[in-house]
């Protein structure tokens, strides 16, 4: 594995950070591993941001877009803002927020909002798998009831889920339909709730998540399991509200390979990006096929990034060192 990218000691006692995420606070004590209403959220910030404490000179919360919109008016800039925030009651969060920091003209992590646009759009992202030569499940959109009113023109079982948005929302077991009417009624169901439907075939097997870093370099993949049906994910789960899934380092060292070069030929198609996560689902037969990619993924250390990055022998901080390494010298605010 190649040497990963460190910020030099002179660079940090200079280094203004604005820390952008949901529930930030500038915590003295941790939190509650576990908070009963936010689940594990509010832990998983306060672990990022220890490992910013020890890069920078200063590292200053934000919890909300009122209050960076507010910060960034009032000044002085920060060197750089650190935006793991995509959370927000409004169509398309995450690209709101990515804009909302370009708008500032200050570096900050993650993607420029076209790249995020791709990322929270499932059907665009397997049209761009497709085109890059990897296999993706058959699918189709529906944006109106019109678009139900034949079966996709591939059979079932199939999944049902949102066309946009991130941490397994609008996921559970009911969206896996064993027949076109029971299909059309949970898309039915998302249009009705404001949602675009995106209706695939059932893949079955594990699912499996390559994290990338900023170059692009694949950490080791990672395998999801769920004891729900067909292992799928809710958000209950993600968040540690709900039971019944786990995480460990994949172990198939010839899949592995394979599927951290087919992680990293995607990754190249939405650049430029500092960190990824690239999810497939593996077949019994040991075919894989391409899910989503999510560019702002959770960096709790219990989760898929740091799992990932632990069995390649990197730890949480010098994962996170590198990625805001590679983000600040591809913007001009290190010198490479």
């Amino acid at each position: 594995m190649q040497e990963l990218l460190q910020i030099g000691p002179d660079r940090r006692e200079e280094l203004d950070i604005l820390f952008l995420a949901k529930y930030a606070e500038d915590w003295t004590e941790p939190p509650p591993t576990v908070h009963p209403r936010y689940g594990r959220e509010l832990y998983t910030k306060f672990e990022v941001l220890s490992v910013l404490r020890g890069l920078a000179r200063s590292v200053e919360p934000c919890a909300s877009l009122e209050a960076f919109e507010e910060r960034m008016r009032r000044g002085p800039a920060p060197d750089y803002i650190f935006q793991i925030y995509n959370r927000e009651p409004v169509r398309n969060p995450e690209i709101l927020v990515s804009a909302l920091c370009a708008r500032t003209g200050v570096p900050y992590l993650g993607s420029p909002p076209n790249v995020r646009a791709m990322a929270e759009d499932k059907w665009i992202t397997k049209l761009m798998a497709r085109a890059a030569g990897l296999s993706v499940p058959e699918g189709a959109v529906a944006v109106a009831e019109a678009d139900l009113d034949e079966p996709p023109g591939f059979d079932g079982p199939y999944f049902v889920k949102p066309r946009f948005g991130a941490n397994s929302e609008g996921v559970d077991e009911g969206s896996i339909c064993d027949g076109w009417e029971e299909a059309r009624s949970r898309a039915s169901a998302l249009l009705a709730a404001g949602e675009e439907a995106l209706i695939e075939t059932l893949a079955p097997g594990l699912d499996v998540t390559v994290p990338v870093l900023g170059g692009p370099l694949a950490l080791h993949p990672v395998a999801n399991h769920s004891e729900l049906r067909e292992g799928v994910q809710t958000e209950g789960q993600k968040r540690f509200l709900e039971p019944g899934k786990r995480g460990e380092p994949f172990d198939d060292d010839a899949l592995c390979e394979e599927l951290r070069e087919a992680a990293v030929a995607f990754a190249k198609l939405v650049q430029p990006c500092d960190y990824l996560r690239v999810d497939f689902r593996v077949a019994p037969d040991r075919s894989f096929r391409l899910l989503e990619f999510n560019v702002t993924c959770n960096l709790a250390t219990v989760m898929s990034m740091n799992i990932g990055a632990g069995a390649a022998g990197v730890s949480h901080a010098a994962m996170i060192e590198h990625f805001l390494c590679y983000s600040m010298r591809r913007q001009g605010v290190l010198a490479a």
